[in-house]
């Protein structure tokens, strides 16, 4: 087992964070976003602008898992967790968990951020869980992204970690 997190690459492998989010997902049935193919490109850019920015998880110095944040547009006190992948045949190692906690302590340094705000569909009950575990409040449903993909619920989590 060789398992690596890292939020440190070169804008080289900004391509490969794009291509290893296309591919095989777990939590997340490619119908529920179905502009996902579009979001990314737009991410791309994003991420090599600094906008967005990724922590990776590496096995053999290959991409297993990835989470995609920024500082929320609408709330500054906010970071939102844009994209958790890991992939499938990495389940039950905490990798996801691993990841989300890490991008919490991350946006408190880049971003001085308060709270984290995510979103899932509605019928995504494994990643409904996975929040909640987690300690994520859910705070409401709507249909964020008005693509005809269902609904979305949206968590919060408050982030209080020591002073240094």
């Amino acid at each position: 087992m060789d398992f690596r997190f890292t939020n440190e690459y070169p804008l080289s492998r900004v391509d490969e964070i794009i291509a290893y989010l296309l591919g095989p997902r777990l939590w997340i049935p490619q119908t529920d976003y179905p502009d996902f193919e579009k979001w990314a490109e737009k991410a791309h850019g994003e991420l090599k602008g600094g906008t967005k920015r990724a922590i990776i998880a590496l096995s053999q110095n290959q991409i297993i898992g990835a989470a995609i944040y920024q500082r929320h547009k609408q709330f500054t006190e906010s970071l939102e967790l844009k994209n958790l992948t890991v992939r499938p045949d990495q389940r039950g190692r905490y990798v996801a968990s691993f990841l989300i906690r890490n991008a919490e302590v991350e946006g408190v340094k880049e971003f001085n951020i308060t709270n984290v705000l995510c979103d899932t569909k509605t019928n995504n009950f494994k990643m409904r869980f996975f929040f909640l575990r987690h300690r994520y409040r859910l705070v409401g449903e709507t249909d964020i992204y008005h693509l005809g993909a269902g609904n979305d619920v949206v968590y919060r989590k408050d982030i209080h970690l020591p002073l240094a």
